[in-house]
């Protein structure tokens, strides 16, 4: 285990040189403890003695931050972190500011309840701005007020994180807050926050300091910050009035009839100057815009009324057969505001999934003008650098650019599902990743999942499902840990971050000791303390589980290979394991009669359920042997009917993010054809014209597709990143390219008869980009421009055994097999 040490002394040296940043003299501050404060607005003035060389303004807080300098709003933030390992902002601010007198504005909102597995939360907020020799910090010389405005009791967006929907009355407001002609001389001075915990207390002259619990360790913020864009013209498509007030507006599902009232719309959202005046209904009135696409971002509406008016908006990511519904399986998207009688601007304080955006306005008895609609669109600064396309089979460009839209619309500062549960779940980040790898070729995100399971990992060496911690549900979910193993590996194949990987190894090693520990004289996982995933789908889970074991033996063989690129001890430990439960798989699970692995083994008697899910892993695995492969192959291709659930057979369907599995087992054993035949037989229709031409989370949008239980009125996820893995299919099975040394330095490459011909792709390679083309004709040809550092082995034998190989006009002679590859432009003809 001499590795080991020497990982945590790396681990140890890694976190002192780059996780603690030094030089801090701000403090961390607040409202006074007893008032109990969840939102506050600070704001400090200051004198430059000349237009600034150099302005950065470091800056966190314990939810989220709303920057504005001299009146003009900066940005928004932090990136969600631990408070143990806080994540802050740098900021370039010089633009923002001018000789003479300048003003820093600050709103902060903080939500009580558990942000660590580790910590208790705590609201704080923390600036620090550096102009050339002068250095503005937070402290008790701040002017701070609650935000009354704000309601404690805002209700949650989803029950699966403390993100709220608004619930504000613009009548205790401070308008104008962050201006500096703002009168703030009423205003308390900020609390100073000390140490709150521990015995003995604190001494008199202790002092106040950017290092307190629990935000023991600052980080500076590790990708970049967001793209924000200010959408400010929607399109009207739909004006109702109401006699009686719809009850359960949420739920309700209002039909598009394309109905616009033009007394409504007389000031057309298409006009340069956007304007609605208009009296609502008896009851109110609801107005419904489009924003043309599907989009993170926060609703902003410009608008005036009596004081006491009640305005509501609602955001929805689709519509479903023609219908808008702002309520997704646990997720609403309602936010209430009071009108205070002057003009108000309001902004939501959390994220919405948005294209349509419905307005609600009650009837006041007086006109109401809607000066602008707008949304603040944020996004991950995504550069797509990847392609692949084909002539002759459209589906390939068309999903590539799915799962490039599906991850974009995922991405905030985290892939996540952001409809529903807006986590950052350890199994999302691996399917995330095989789009990712190949659409935008990001490490950042993928380093970053990987560290923050990390750093919430329990002494016994289990891992959360997800983290940071969003409620206080302390989440194990079995097979997430094994995708956490996997994608360790996956990230050192692709990206060659050898510093992060090793900074990483002891916590693998202590989660990969624990998962011993649960395993039988067979080594399979059984019986395990846990749950386990499996996305949900109908599976056997008693005993031991074929799926989960199978994830289990990858994350084996991965770390193996991952000690032996590192050239460290101990992976013949792992390959031993490894081998011990391919043959338990291969031998306990089969069941002859069916011709299929069956479910679980329970007290050495198989399980009669039969699913999808094991059959795919052990084709995807190679734990089939020959002969069983054919015939499970048979059996997954069959035709039979079935609800997405279930087939008439008897045989569990697998789940949109399983499919991965499924396809890639089914053309690990020679049915690449027959296998994207069932890939565009079953995900085609997410691309219909009347959808986002997204990837779901389920195979159906109005219901339970894991239980084929349909629930009118809710919907599911349309952007689901478990979804987005056909880049990776299509690059190993269509392209016939696998990636075989850390950070991408070397390939193989085969010709495959997928069926698809005339194909082009580019494939991201660090910070380059490697270019292929497969070209039919009398003659095939292959074209490759490969970049500088890269080598690709080519197999000859797989583009013409019998006939012969030109590469650039010569031909290729002597009985080598393989054609190693270097920097260069290549065209070969076979």
């Amino acid at each position: 285990m001499r590795y080991f040490f020497f990982s945590i002394l790396f681990s140890l040296l890694f976190f002192k040189a780059s996780a603690i940043e030094k030089h801090w003299a701000a403090k961390w501050i607040w409202a006074e403890e007893e008032l109990q404060a969840e939102a506050v607005l600070a704001r400090k003035s200051f004198e430059l003695s000349a237009s600034p060389k150099q302005a950065i303004v470091k800056i966190t807080a314990s939810d989220f931050y709303q920057l504005y300098i001299n009146g003009q709003y900066v940005n928004r933030g932090a990136a969600r972190s631990t408070a143990h390992h806080q994540s802050y902002d740098c900021i370039d601010v010089k633009g923002f500011l001018r000789e003479g007198k300048n003003l820093i504005a600050v709103r902060a909102v903080f939500e009580p309840g558990a942000q660590s597995y580790q910590f208790e939360s705590r609201a704080g907020l923390l600036v620090q701005m550096e102009v050339d020799n002068q250095v503005i910090v937070s402290d008790d010389s701040w002017r701070l007020m609650e935000d009354s405005s704000w309601d404690k009791e805002s209700p949650v967006i989803s029950r699966f994180q403390r993100d709220v929907c608004d619930n504000v009355d613009m009548r205790s407001y401070s308008h104008a807050w962050f201006t500096g002609d703002f009168d703030d001389s009423s205003w308390s001075f900020a609390h100073e926050l000390m140490r709150n915990a521990g015995w003995p207390a604190h001494q008199k002259g202790v002092r106040a300091t950017a290092s307190i619990n629990p935000w023991i360790k600052l980080v500076k913020r590790d990708i970049p910050m967001l793209k924000e864009e200010l959408l400010l013209k929607p399109t009207l498509i739909l004006t109702k009035n109401y006699i009686e007030y719809p009850q359960g507006l949420v739920g309700e599902k209002i039909l598009l009839d394309g109905t616009i009232d033009k007394a409504i719309s007389k000031g057309n959202s298409k006009n340069e100057n956007f304007k609605l005046n208009f009296k609502t209904g008896v009851k109110g009135s609801l107005l419904l815009f489009d924003f043309g696409e599907v989009m993170n971002g926060f609703p902003l509406i410009d608008m005036e009324g009596k004081s006491g008016t009640q305005i509501r908006v609602l955001c929805a990511p689709y519509v479903l057969n023609n219908h808008f519904c702002a309520s997704l399986v646990d997720a609403k998207y309602e936010d209430r505001i009071t009108l205070s009688g002057k003009r108000d601007l309001w902004e939501a304080s959390y994220f919405k999934p948005c294209r349509y955006m419905a307005v609600w306005v009650e009837n006041s008895g007086y006109p109401v003008t809607i000066n602008q609609i707008a949304l603040r669109h944020i996004s991950y600064p995504f550069e797509q650098k990847g392609l692949m396309e084909s002539a002759d089979a459209p589906w390939v460009k068309d999903f590539f650019t799915a799962s490039a839209k599906t991850i974009e619309i995922c991405t905030t500062d985290a892939i996540t599902d952001n409809y529903r549960e807006r986590r950052q779940y350890a199994q999302t980040g691996y399917y995330g990743a095989l789009g990712n790898y190949y659409t935008f070729g990001d490490m950042a995100l993928q380093r970053r999942y990987l560290i923050q399971i990390a750093q919430e990992q329990m002494a016994d060496g289990i891992m959360p499902a997800y983290a940071p911690l969003a409620i206080s549900d302390y989440m194990v979910i079995l097979d997430s840990n094994c995708f956490w193993l996997k994608s360790l590996w996956n990230y050192y194949l692709y990206s060659g971050d050898e510093k992060t990987v090793r900074q990483l190894l002891p916590a693998a090693e202590r989660l990969l000791e624990l998962l011993d520990g649960f395993t039988n004289e067979n080594c399979l996982i059984d019986n395990p303390p846990y749950a386990y995933w499996l996305d949900h789908a109908v599976n056997d889970r008693s005993g031991a589980n074929f799926t989960l074991n199978a994830h289990y033996l990858e994350a084996l063989e991965n770390y193996a290979e991952l000690l032996n690129w590192l050239k460290l001890d101990d992976s013949d430990s792992y390959k031993s394991k490894a081998q011990i439960l391919r043959s338990s798989l291969q031998k306990l699970f089969w069941n002859d009669k069916a011709g299929l692995f069956v479910d679980a083994v329970i007290d050495g008697e198989q399980s009669y359920k039969v699913s999808e899910h094991a059959n795919a892993m052990a084709l995807a695995l190679n734990i089939a042997i020959e002969e069983q492969g054919e015939r499970i192959a048979q059996r997954l291709l069959k035709k039979d009917d079935h609800n997405f659930v279930m087939r008439t057979s008897g045989m569990a369907v697998v789940t949109p993010a399983m499919s991965y599995y499924l396809h890639k087992g089914l053309c690990e054993y020679g049915f690449v054809r027959e296998s994207f035949e069932l890939f565009t037989r079953r995900f085609r229709h997410m691309l219909a014209d009347d959808t986002n031409q997204t990837l779901w989370e389920e195979w159906w949008l109005h219901g339970s597709g894991r239980t084929g239980e349909f629930m009118p009125g809710k919907t599911r996820s349309d952007a689901q990143t478990e979804s987005a893995f056909p880049p990776a299919l299509f690059a190993g099975y269509l392209f016939g390219l696998k990636p075989v040394e850390p950070g991408l330095k070397r390939w193989a490459l085969n010709y495959i008869d997928s069926g698809v011909e005339n194909l082009k792709g580019v494939i991201p390679v660090g910070n380059a980009q490697m270019q292929i083309e497969w070209k039919a004709g009398k003659k095939q040809s292959l074209k490759l421009v490969i970049p500088q550092g890269i080598q690709i082995d080519v197999d000859i034998k797989s583009l013409d055994a019998k006939g012969t190989v030109w590469v650039n006009k010569q031909e290729l002679g002597g009985d080598a097999t393989t054609l190693n590859l270097t920097e260069g432009e290549y065209n070969i003809i076979f």
